[in-house]
């Protein structure tokens, strides 16, 4: 599973694990934990532009991105990134 956390404050002592259910996590910041999405919407090859630079950033690899899905528009597509965070709380 490609790393998709985010850790805001999140001490070092906090551990959690992935269950066979996906999003659900077993440990004491399951309660702690929010999905956020990021959403890249223009032109395929510039969608896919825009996620090859995050990527070498080193924001996220772009298997980590949905395939595209289209939009009401011709020539556009989008393509969605799931990320986990765990705050304050």
């Amino acid at each position: 599973m490609p790393k998709t956390f985010l850790y805001a404050s999140a001490s070092p002592d906090d551990e959690a694990t992935s269950s066979l259910g996906g999003d659900r996590l077993k440990g004491p910041v399951s309660e702690h934990r929010d999905k956020v999405r990021i959403l890249v919407v223009g032109r395929p090859t510039a969608v896919n532009r825009v996620i090859l630079e995050m990527s070498h950033l080193g924001f996220s690899d772009s298997i980590e991105w949905s395939k595209p899905i289209p939009t009401d528009r011709q020539q556009e597509s989008m393509r969605v990134l799931t990320r986990y965070v765990f705050a304050d709380s």
